[in-house]
């Protein structure tokens, strides 16, 4: 293996990690400029370069993959400021979009606005054609409407086009015919169609998805043509991929084609990287927490794959396509705490970002966070300087912490930047709490891996929150995303509706199916370089009861599909659904609603190199500074180590601080933190 770069774009700092032919792994964090890119990413990669040491260019010219991760796709959706977008639908069924299925998520309160249409209505063009549920054509397909229709679009400027006709799912060839029509009269506006998007049955789910991945999709192409020309100008001659939302990577030519897949393009990282470092103590069912300066981002890991979720809303917007599900609550270092009108002291979601940021950032900022609670603390070295060029202010943090918190509740400064911690890291007990408990699982039953900027720091507090006795903080932490984009491999998802009760489905007829979508990501896989030996397959059932409205979803390896195999299959959905709602109807009728694959084309694996000998002596400590800790009710001198003069099987009993590059690891009265390999493990004494 040549040498590989991930780049991760956030909020408020952009990460880097560079992990070298011989194993070696560098890292780099600068201030995120997200009117600019470019300038953060050439700052972070003149920064690995540093570290060789060793010219960009010669740092380039061996480098044979760069993996991008980019909130972009997001943002735009976000901030509402994605294409000027049409659609063009079934006549008769231009409202589907905005009627949305009847629902909101504040259904009883009648004053709750619905999310603005991304599609108003006279950009919603319809189209006199009509398939039938069987697949056929009950009303041919009208030319003359598509090409009005194009020549209303061209006059109005719109950027990109929405094609979903009804039941098109069955039968694609009136899609298929609109969408050459307007390549052919339309070059250059972004065409999106749901039988390429999302090819399943749900109307709204299959038309909201297409509609998301067009308003998308031309911010998405713009960067990532400014990303392919800027590497292109500095010379480098590999491979850049994209982090996707459902754990793999995949070319730029894919991801700008279903831009959707990148809404999580970031987060979806955090599995990959937990699940590299939980191999070493043979664990299979992780938790990671990903907290860093804007949000915190938490994923469950089950028998070695992160649970996936279709049909969920971001933003308010319906997606259907396959996605990491990543919990994401505004619980990061940026978290603003602020006291409300009736005394109540809240923390987050509104966020100080990369500018101003916290208080202690000294850029500004007045408002007090996370990070200045911390360092109030003493838990965070107000010596430090983060991302190479912010140096930070205690007396700034403990005005913002003071003024704000502690003043107006007449607490100590320490006990109201304490009420901060505590709130904080009961926040992302929660949201533990949603993707574990709620959905039949015990969080003490998986390995809590806690990264970030700001996870280390709160990692033992959050371990006790939930009741789980051990905690493992991976080395690169502060980069855990960009080193999860290192380790990725390839991979394609594919989908097709194909109604039918289990115990009629005919086996050939699935049979050919999956392999039509296995041939579609094979071809997919050789255009981005994988090897056949290097693919792995693995097939998707989404299965209901009879007379369910939703459906669970059960995952199999590729093989010969019989009339045993399904029934293997069915008893498998009685599990997960035992396991997802406590009860099985083994007695009723199972159907089959949708298919689909994952298609994954493996890289060579990363093996990282052992920087440092095991063994040797207790370590020395490189000083002492006065930490916070409320069980010894106050302020106590305790000793302070650094991180790289740690070796593997070294033990630090607390009170401690570990000062890593990006974030320090706090060992609370009563722990012990060891250092095993490339993890840090913090268990109760």
């Amino acid at each position: 293996m040549r040498a590989r770069i991930g780049i991760d774009v956030g909020g408020t700092f952009t990460d880097f990690v560079l992990v070298d032919g011989a194993g070696r792994l560098f890292e780099a964090k600068v201030v995120s400029t997200p009117g600019d890119p470019a300038r953060s990413i050439g700052e972070g990669l003149e920064a690995l370069a540093a570290q060789l040491p060793a010219p960009l260019a010669e740092l380039l010219a061996s480098v044979d993959l760069v993996v991008h991760g980019s909130t972009v796709a997001l943002n735009a959706l976000i901030e509402q400021r994605g294409a000027r977008t049409a659609l063009l639908t079934t006549a008769g069924f231009r409202d589907s979009l905005e009627i949305r299925l009847a629902w909101k998520e504040k259904r009883y309160d009648w004053r709750y606005p619905p999310p603005p249409v991304l599609v108003p209505r006279h950009l919603r063009l319809p189209i006199r054609e009509r398939i039938t549920k069987e697949g056929e054509v009950h009303t041919p397909l009208v030319e003359e409407d598509v090409h009005a229709a194009a020549r209303e679009i061209r006059r109005l400027g719109v950027e990109s086009i929405a094609v979903c006709f009804l039941w098109s799912f069955r039968n694609p060839a009136h899609e298929r015919r609109v969408g050459e029509i307007l390549a052919a009269e339309l070059p250059g506006v972004y065409v999106s169609l749901s039988v390429d998007v999302l090819p399943e049955i749900r109307e709204y789910d299959r038309t909201s998805t297409t509609v998301v991945n067009a308003y998308v999709g031309p911010i998405l192409r713009r960067y990532v043509e400014a990303i392919e020309t800027y590497f292109a100008a500095l010379g480098y001659r590999g491979a850049v991929r994209y982090q996707q939302s459902n754990a793999g990577i995949a070319s730029g030519a894919e991801i700008v084609k279903k831009a959707v897949c990148a809404l999580g393009s970031g987060p979806a990282a955090a599995p990959p990287a937990g699940l590299f470092h939980s191999r070493r103590f043979a664990q299979d069912d992780i938790l990671t927490v990903d907290m860093g300066g804007t949000s915190c981002d938490v994923c469950l890991v089950r028998r070695g794959q992160p649970d996936l979720a279709k049909g969920v809303d971001v933003h308010r917007y319906r997606i259907g396509v396959p996605m990491i599900d990543v919990n994401t609550v505004g619980a990061g270092g940026g978290s603003i705490a602020f006291v409300d009108e009736g005394g109540i002291l809240h923390v987050g979601p509104r966020s100080a970002g990369a500018r101003p940021g916290p208080a202690g950032y000294g850029l500004g900022g007045v408002e007090p966070t996370v990070t200045d609670a911390d360092i109030v603390l003493g838990y965070v070295d107000a010596s430090r300087t983060l991302g190479g060029r912010i140096g930070l202010r205690p007396d700034l943090a403990r005005r913002a912490v003071h003024e704000r918190v502690a003043a107006p509740l007449a607490l100590a400064d320490e006990v109201a930047a304490l009420a901060i911690f505590k709130i904080v890291n009961n926040n992302m007990a929660r949201a533990i709490h949603e993707v574990s408990v709620e959905r039949g699982y015990d969080p003490r039953d998986f390995a809590l891996y806690v990264a970030g900027g700001c996870g280390p720091v709160h990692a033992w507090m959050l371990a006790r929150e939930i009741g789980v006795e051990r905690v493992f903080v991976p080395r690169v932490a502060p980069a855990f995303c960009a080193f999860g984009e290192v380790v990725s491999d390839v991979r394609h998802d594919y989908s097709r509706s194909v109604a039918g009760r289990m115990d009629t489905i005919d086996p050939a007829r699935l049979g050919r199916l999956f392999a039509e979508m296995e041939e579609e990501g094979s071809r997919a896989l050789g255009a981005e370089g994988i090897a056949p030996a290097r693919v792995e397959v693995t097939r998707r059932y989404d299965i209901r009861y009879v007379g369910q409205i939703y459906e669970c979803v059960v995952t199999t390896p590729r093989g010969p599909l019989t009339a045993q195999s399904l029934r293997e299959i069915v008893e498998r959905f009685h599990g997960v659904h035992q396991s997802l709602y406590a009860y099985a109807e083994r007695d009723n009728l199972c159907e089959l609603i949708n298919v689909g694959v994952s298609v994954t084309g493996k890289l060579a694996p990363v093996d990282l190199a052992e920087r440092r000998a095991e063994g040797g002596g207790p370590p020395a400590p490189i000083g002492a500074r006065p930490v916070y800790f409320e069980e010894r009710g106050g302020t106590v001198d305790s000793p302070v180590y650094a991180g790289d003069r740690l070796r593997p099987g070294q033990v630090i009993d607390g009170p401690a601080v570990v000062e890593e590059k990006a974030t320090s690891i706090v060992a609370f009265p009563g722990t012990r933190l060891r250092l095993d390999g490339a993890t840090y493990v913090l268990a109760a004494v």
